[in-house]
């Protein structure tokens, strides 16, 4: 069995990485201009119809009276193809000054607005004036497409359309309200469900203040409520589960297997398993550090799935072989925490208020949280995931506590009636599902750890039922892929392919088989924990940096591989399978630079990085000498009223080498391979033949969205490595040392904000 937690650079000896310290980054003023680009229309053509929008929306309005409808009007404004809500500039001119408050993106280009009947009434006297001096008074109306009523059938999910069932329902306010509003149109609501023969369920507040309310609706109903101009959209309750589908061979008995703890077990970093609980052999009680039970549970856990999620992180992947020598080797501490009792269905709104409550409960004693759960359907939809914004805003929220969600891609069955992963690949059915989208959680996928003669997928591939990327409008994902087990078919039935199934041990205190990316993404989980103890302050952003920026890729050759090619393996692997000894250390061969910093909008920054001489030495137009890698993780606010504009900013990132003839030059991947706008992470790597050694550069900019202000400042971390590709056993670790006369330090001497530190150790 392959030994996925032995470095690839396991013949020499580890280093520790470089910091980047303040004093190697230059600051560079940005100045921001907008230069609007006047439209060839009809001016008096266009206000006309603009204003007949304006009048529909006031008779809409007074039609369906309401506790607010005296204070507040929604509407829809729609700008041409191509344009942006939120640009800055034209977002200023068009909405800001006019009072209209953006309270949803639901397209690039078209937003749910709001505003008094007051303001109203002076949007529609600068219209007119517009209107008459044929567009040369508040010229902002000429980028305005059409202003409408936000219809009804707009706001419906198209499975709902399809439907004349009474349906379970979550029906989302229009954010960024008043509370008060909010309360008044509840109780409204409330009534209006009770009206059409519905029944309310629940309700949930999400992080960012927006009511979600649950019902039974019949489907003549539907429309009642879709007409308030307060709902924003209304679709069907989603509901997640665990899945827990093995057996496959007999079971083996623990009975005769030691415990063997390698230091302390207090000592061993902790993990929280979010599930349906842990029930692990009284024999294993040391590696259980706490437990938390949700107290809305209807009944008592079953520990099903839990117990097999927690072996896999407490054990590994090596399990079975652990078994079979008679000793198992715990490598990390697992807190309890039973946020389902593993038969009743769950929904949506009390699974985040279930999640809400365990992380406030938890986050003093653990920072990383593993949640092996999925919603059944692939992603869709204008908007990201209740859950997904809910993890998302809960890590921003606790990041003091460095809290860390790990979540799994979700498995398909896809697998049970297509012969190869390419047919699989091709159906939008294999995309992940909810929560998997999350930006700020890490998100598993599934390899094969060996080769089955009947399995479509091969050692090292992704596993038959691995969901795939990519995330939420585009957004890079999954991140990292471990081994979750492989599937074949045979004579029409399924099986698990005992060579490279997921070994757990269930509620019984037995080994048996599994599959899912349930059982990779403890792994991840685990590794990310390790990986956390060796870097200073337990910096866990810094450890989930390192961990994707020296992820695996067996499947490329970065030299040869087409760019098309290297984008499918992002796709279905991430950033690659993950390795945390192979991530925690420098060699010899490969040296990294770490650095954390905060980014404003109007200052860039240069970063310097040392390229050694004992690389370019080797310099030459034939052969590839040095691999550079780049990975830039910020930590943008995010808005799911946004729609896909979710990410309210992101960091630019872009490599600067000194070239054969001593200049400066731009080396970044074609078509921004690996660093595409709106993208929380840039990660790419340059190969390179010819060059001269000296400070070689990462430019950082940070771009945002309007409601941030200039002087507002971003989280990043940046990983930057050299690796020798050639012959010569390099040293290209001691290069850097040397020749840059000790400007990096090194990270174990280091706070994560740069200043020396030393250990009190007597």
């Amino acid at each position: 069995m392959n030994d996925r937690r032995k470095p690839n650079n396991k013949n020499k000896d580890p280093k520790s990485h470089f910091w980047i310290p303040d004093s190697e980054v230059d600051l560079v003023e940005y100045k921001p201009r907008s230069i609007p680009t006047p439209r060839d229309i009809n001016h008096v053509e266009h206000g006309t119809n603009l204003a007949k929008g304006i009048e529909a929306i006031r008779k809409s309005h007074r039609q369906n009276k309401t506790p607010i409808s005296d204070n507040i009007i929604i509407f829809k404004v729609e700008l041409e193809e191509g344009d942006t809500i939120d640009d800055r500039g034209d977002f200023e001119k068009l909405f800001t000054k006019n009072k209209l408050i953006v309270n949803s993106i639901k397209k690039s280009n078209v937003a749910i607005v709001s505003t008094s009947p007051e303001n109203l009434k002076e949007f529609d006297r600068k219209l007119s004036q517009y209107t008459q001096k044929d567009g040369k008074s508040h010229d902002f109306f000429q980028y305005i497409k059409s202003i409408s009523s936000y219809a009804s059938e707009d706001k419906l999910a198209q499975s709902l359309k399809d439907s004349n069932a009474t349906q379970d329902v979550q029906i989302t306010l229009i954010p960024s309200l008043k509370s008060s509003d909010y309360e008044k149109m509840i109780e409204f609501l409330s009534s209006n469900i009770l009206s059409v023969q519905g029944e309310l369920l629940d309700n949930v507040i999400l992080q960012n203040n927006t009511p979600v309310l649950r019902a039974l609706i019949p489907s003549s109903g539907l429309k009642v409520l879709a007409d308030q101009e307060i709902v924003l959209e209304i679709g069907k309750t989603p509901f997640f589960k665990t899945e827990t589908e093995g057996g496959g061979q007999a079971e083996i008995d623990l009975d005769d297997v030691k415990i063997e703890f390698l230091r302390d077990p207090k000592e061993l970093p902790i993990i929280c398993i979010l599930d349906d609980g842990v029930s692990l052999p009284e024999s294993m009680s040391d590696c259980i550090a706490g437990e938390y039970i949700s107290e809305d549970l209807e009944f008592a856990p079953t520990c099903e799935h839990g117990t097999k999620v927690a072996s896999r992180a407490i054990f590994g992947d090596d399990i079975d072989t652990q078994v079979l020598n008679k000793q198992l080797i715990p490598k990390v501490r697992i807190i309890d925490a039973a946020i389902s009792d593993g038969l009743t269905p769950l929904d949506e709104p009390t699974l985040i208020k279930r999640i809400r409550s365990a992380v406030e409960n938890i986050k003093d004693q653990a920072k990383i949280f593993c949640l092996a759960l999925n919603q059944q359907d692939s992603l869709s939809g204008d908007f990201i995931s209740n859950l997904a914004f809910e993890l998302d805003s809960l890590t921003k929220k606790y990041t003091d506590y460095g809290i860390q969600f790990v979540v799994p891609t979700g498995n398909h069955k896809l697998w049970s009636y297509y012969s190869s992963l390419d047919d699989i690949i091709d159906d939008d059915a294999s995309r992940m599902a909810a929560p998997s989208e999350s930006f700020y959680a890490l998100t598993v996928g599934s390899i094969s750890r060996d080769n089955h003669p009947d399995s479509i997928s091969g050692r090292d591939e992704l596993s038959p039922f691995s969901r795939i990327g990519f995330g939420f409008a585009g957004s890079p994902k999954p991140d990292l892929v471990y081994p979750g087990g492989n599937v074949y078919i045979k004579d029409n039935k399924g099986f698990i392919s005992a060579n490279c199934a997921a070994y757990v041990i269930n509620n019984e205190g037995k080994l048996t088989q599994e599959f899912g990316t349930s059982f990779s993404t403890p792994l991840a989980a685990q590794e990310l924990a390790l990986l956390t103890e060796h870097i200073p302050e337990n910096d866990i952003m810094i450890a989930k940096a390192l961990l994707l920026h020296h992820a695996e890729t067996p499947h490329i050759d970065s030299y040869n591989s087409s760019q098309d090619f290297r984008e499918l393996h992002s796709k279905l692997y991430g950033k690659g399978i993950g390795n945390y000894l192979n991530s925690k250390d420098s060699y010899r061969s490969r040296a990294s630079y770490i650095r954390k910093g905060k980014l404003g909008r109007l200052l860039k920054e240069r970063v310097r990085f040392y390229m050694p001489s004992t690389l370019s030495q080797y310099s030459n137009n034939k052969k590839p000498v040095v691999k550079v890698s780049v990975t830039c993780i910020c930590f943008s606010p995010v808005n799911q009223s946004m729609g896909n504009e979710y990410l309210r900013a992101y960091v630019d990132t872009s490599l600067h080498t000194i070239n054969s003839g001593n200049n400066m030059a731009t080396s970044n991947p074609a078509g921004k391979e690996g660093r595409k706008k709106w993208d929380h992470i840039h990660h790419f790597n340059r190969i390179i033949k010819s060059f001269n050694p000296g400070d070689w550069q990462i430019w950082l900019q940070l771009y945002s969205k309007p409601e941030l202000e200039n002087d507002e400042e971003i989280d990043y971390i940046l990983i930057v490595s050299i690796e020798d590709l050639t012959t010569n056993d390099v040293d290209v670790h001691g290069g850097i040392s040397i020749e840059s006369h000790s400007r990096f330090e090194i990270l174990s001497e280091i706070h994560v904000d740069g200043e020396s530190f030393y250990n009190n150790e007597e």
